[in-house]
């Protein structure tokens, strides 16, 4: 990475997550990064984007409070699509912000970084991935049990372990590997006491499960594009694509696009700052020092982060058999993420 790209991160970074990460330059630390490794101590970065993470799985779970506003008015399709349009609104204007403040800066980012063709491509991919996940798990709600549609879909981190082993070649620890499939069997159990009977659900459960491999995928891509490309720029060309992608599918329902109340436009306004910029935008950032395996174990967590709001926001009791299942899961991501 480029001196000037190294620069322009942390900028960027922290127009977009705010006093979430704070104003630290978190590519400055190669040397203290190198001391640590030999010492077995972690870097400064690493704490930082271990509380990014943090603060994402807060942003993504609060989310769901956002959706069920919304969802008294608007489509699971339609909030999308105003979350990721309001969001790449937000990026674009933190991008412009930075071009206007340092155009020295930007100029030079381009000559000694360049963008490639297949960054483009990359980028595109990853954004027709995270727009279908969208619309496949709205659609698998209504095909299947709330309860099945999560049990698939908390197979993504099976899905982004075995695509960075065959594509990417990366090796796991055996610790990382137990870890994974001991959270991965917590966050089964959370919701296997609400399955109901003998419904005929195939086609939905096969589509959550295709969400956790958009999903997956999605992660993957765009942790390599997280080495050479700063947050709010990613995070902007991936809510773009995903919109542009989601609209369509919006108007051919027949749905106005726009919020059709103040509330509901509230609720969305704050999935897009709060889950989709917070949740996601935090999540991609902390792929500079996390892999993709280790991020998609550690948002295994998400469940129990929103069964607590909503026990908070809605009175919701959470059961003997879900509290279990939450210490199970917390046991694999800490067996997962530590050494």
């Amino acid at each position: 990475m480029s001196n000037a790209e190294q620069n322009l991160e942390p900028q960027m970074t922290d127009l977009a997550a705010g006093s979430a990460v704070g104003s630290t330059d978190l590519e400055w630390q190669a040397a203290a990064e190198s001391s640590a490794g030999q010492t077995g101590q972690s870097s400064p970065a690493d704490w930082q984007a271990a509380a990014a993470l943090g603060l994402a799985l807060f942003g993504i779970s609060i989310g769901s409070i956002f959706f069920v506003a919304a969802g008294r008015e608007m489509s699971p399709n339609a909030i999308a699509l105003n979350r990721l349009i309001i969001a790449a609104i937000v990026f674009a204007g933190l991008n412009g912000i930075q071009a206007v403040r340092q155009p020295d800066l930007i100029l030079e980012l381009r000559k000694t970084n360049p963008p490639k063709v297949l960054d483009g491509l990359l980028l595109l991919a990853a954004g027709v991935c995270f727009a279908l996940s969208l619309v496949l798990l709205a659609w698998s709600f209504t095909q299947t049990s709330v309860a099945k549609a999560s049990l698939f879909t908390h197979m993504m981190p099976l899905f982004t372990t075995l695509g960075a082993w065959l594509v990417l070649g990366r090796r796991f620890s055996r610790r990382f590997l137990i870890g994974m499939m001991v959270a991965v069997v917590g966050a089964i159990a959370i919701g296997i006491d609400d399955f109901g009977g003998g419904d005929n659900s195939l086609w939905g459960d096969a589509a959550a499960l295709g969400v956790a491999l958009l999903f997956a995928t999605e992660i993957l891509i765009m942790e390599q594009l997280r080495s050479r490309f700063s947050v709010p720029l990613l995070a902007m060309g991936e809510c773009a694509i995903g919109s542009l992608l989601l609209l369509p599918t919006v108007l051919l329902q027949g749905e106005s696009p726009l919020p059709p109340s103040g509330t509901s436009a509230a609720a969305v306004v704050g999935l897009a700052l709060m889950t989709q910029m917070g949740g996601h935008g935090l999540i991609t950032y902390s792929l500079k020092r996390f892999s993709a395996g280790v991020v998609s174990v550690v948002l295994l967590a998400v469940p129990m982060i929103s069964a607590g709001l909503a026990l908070v926001a809605f009175s919701q009791t959470i059961s003997l058999m879900d509290a279990i299942a939450f210490a199970v899961v917390l046991t694999g991501i800490y067996l997962s993420i530590t050494k």
